[in-house]
């Protein structure tokens, strides 16, 4: 784990991080000063959208920080975290606070999901007084995020359409109980070297355009769980050929009983125009899908292709096929 990491642990783990109350030099000798004690906060970013501390997460410098009563009213105390994501205040009065983040000095694509502790006190006693603030960007339904504007950074939550190893534009696809969405750019998180079609994920990403389409690009995948595959939704080559008017844009569907009118290659892909009497849908197998050309000849009729409709690539397109026979 790195250090910046094993401090927020720390504090998490209520470990004490310069926390003891203390009684003053002279508090003795009659002068009645008031005894005072210290308040650590640690803020970090929350990368990977687990909610709690972990390797793809980074400490976050420059958060103003605020001590204010519990009752409410102006902040007793103001600091800036530092380098380390820390924001120590010094000899605060003995009393209950709140911890706020200013949210300017955080900007306007993040927000503060969690502090662990709603009042923290400062004692006359030992006292382990910490707060941890989680930052994160905003989550988000994925039909919420294909109407954001673009360059707004979102974690959405779902399930794997498509691996990005199927793809050799290092693209996936991914859907919640809302909509589908393609991912682009995409890096797997946690050591893993491909997803299968059903992991349950975290994906973040920024909101961007392609084809006409939204999507999310830059997307960071951790998986969270594995689950079945899921089911094709049943679609004639017509509606495959527009997405059914978008609605099931980036989506998985299955297209039967077609019959092929053309195939060509188009390197490193192969491509073939086909329909089941309905309209000709364009189909595209990307090459890492390591499918035989051999069976896509002109009059063959394909039993079933299942494919991700991707909108915009050209009239009467569909996206890449994930099988076929």
């Amino acid at each position: 784990m790195r250090p910046h990491i094993r401090i927020i642990a720390s504090l998490l783990a209520g470990a004490p991080l310069l926390l003891a109350a203390c009684d003053p030099a002279g508090g003795d000798l009659g002068f009645g000063a008031e005894p005072t004690g210290d308040v650590a906060v640690a803020v970090y970013l929350d990368r990977d959208g687990s909610a709690t501390p972990t390797v793809p997460d980074t400490v976050f410098q420059g958060a103003r920080v605020s001590l204010r009563p519990q009752g409410g009213g102006v902040a007793v105390a103001t600091v800036t975290s530092d380098a380390q994501g820390i924001a120590l205040f010094s000899a605060v009065r003995l009393g209950d606070y709140l911890v706020t983040v200013d949210q300017a000095s955080i900007g306007d694509s993040l927000l503060v999901a969690r502090i662990t502790s709603d009042t923290i006190r400062v004692a006359a006693i030992a006292s382990q007084v910490a707060a941890t603030v989680r930052l994160a960007y905003p989550e988000v339904s994925v039909r919420q995020a294909r109407l954001l504007p673009a360059g707004r950074r979102v974690f959405v939550r779902g399930l794997v359409l498509a691996g990005v190893q199927l793809f050799s534009d290092q693209s996936s696809h991914m859907a919640d109980t809302s909509l589908a969405v393609r991912l682009t750019t995409v890096a797997l998180q946690g050591g893993l070297t491909g997803n299968a079609a059903g992991d349950s994920v975290v994906v973040l990403g920024t909101v961007a355009q392609a084809n006409g389409q939204p999507v999310l690009s830059n997307a960071r995948v951790t998986r969270v769980a594995t689950r079945p595959a899921p089911i094709p939704k049943p679609v004639s080559s017509a509606a495959a050929a527009n997405a059914q008017n978008g609605a099931l844009d980036a989506d998985l569907v299955l297209i039967s009983s077609v019959v092929v009118s053309d195939s060509m290659t188009v390197a490193p892909h192969f491509r073939i125009v086909a329909s089941d009497g309905s309209g000709a849908v364009t189909i595209e197998l990307d090459a890492n899908l390591g499918i035989s050309t051999a069976g896509f000849r002109v009059g063959r009729i394909s039993t079933c292709v299942a494919c991700w409709c991707r909108r915009g690539r050209g009239p009467g397109s569909s996206g890449p096929a994930a099988a076929a026979t």
